[in-house]
């Protein structure tokens, strides 16, 4: 096409309120020719308005496109990353699970209690723990008592959030003690409250002696 009639399209366009790039890459020329082209054309309030909100929307346009795109490698490197997190730690020895476990104890344990206590929110954690209980101290899941910390608004939800931490566990309803509750009323709404299961707290019966021995081993990692 000539360039004549270019731009006259060129003129057409940047009239109905086109931005110069968007213009520029209709046409296939460049920004600095369309700018050239259509340099004595004054757009109305409303036009400049429009193009002033193109100019910072991030989704506008190809932004849009390059936005989705980098989100997409991000998403992809994450996952990637965290599966050879998964195959870099692989299988635990005895000896790997009976370290990790210390050193669990030595961030979360109760310390200065005359029996072996440990607590958290994280299923994860707490089935690790409990793990580490059966296979690293050879302590019978019988011994293990449990009982719920729960914010006082759930005090209605016990039994079926005793329910969730029974069927990650394992363990029968005879060994969850009486739940204790906080009495500090929430200020922040949570968005999903259903996931809301409390705090655990785990503690093993006659086991004076097993936390003195997890004192010393904890002296040993930090020795």
């Amino acid at each position: 096409m000539a360039k004549s009639q270019l731009r006259l399209i060129a003129r057409d366009l940047r009239k109905s309120g086109l931005g110069i790039k968007t213009i520029a890459k209709k046409l296939g020329v460049s920004s600095s020719t369309a700018s050239l082209w259509c340099r004595d054309i004054v757009l109305s309030p409303q036009q400049i308005q429009v193009l002033g909100k193109n100019a910072h929307d991030p989704y506008y346009g190809k932004r849009k496109v390059y936005i989705e795109r980098q989100k997409q490698l991000k998403e992809d490197k994450i996952r990637q990353l965290f599966q050879r997190g998964i195959i870099e730690v692989a299988e635990l020895t005895p000896r790997e699970l009976f370290i990790a476990g210390i050193a669990l104890y030595w961030a979360e344990g109760f310390k200065k209690d005359n029996l072996m206590g440990f607590s958290n929110s994280d299923p994860n954690m707490i089935r690790f723990m409990v793990r580490w209980l059966k296979e690293a101290c050879n302590i019978s899941i019988d011994r293990l008592r449990f009982r719920l910390g729960l914010n006082e608004t759930y005090k209605d939800k016990v039994q079926p959030i005793q329910k969730y931490w029974q069927k990650i566990l394992r363990v029968s309803d005879q060994q969850f003690q009486k739940p204790f509750f906080q009495k500090v009323k929430w200020q922040k709404i949570y968005d999903n409250p259903e996931n809301y299961h409390g705090v655990l707290r785990i503690r093993v019966s006659k086991s004076t002696d097993l936390l003195r021995k997890i004192h010393g081993w904890i002296a040993g990692l930090y020795n």
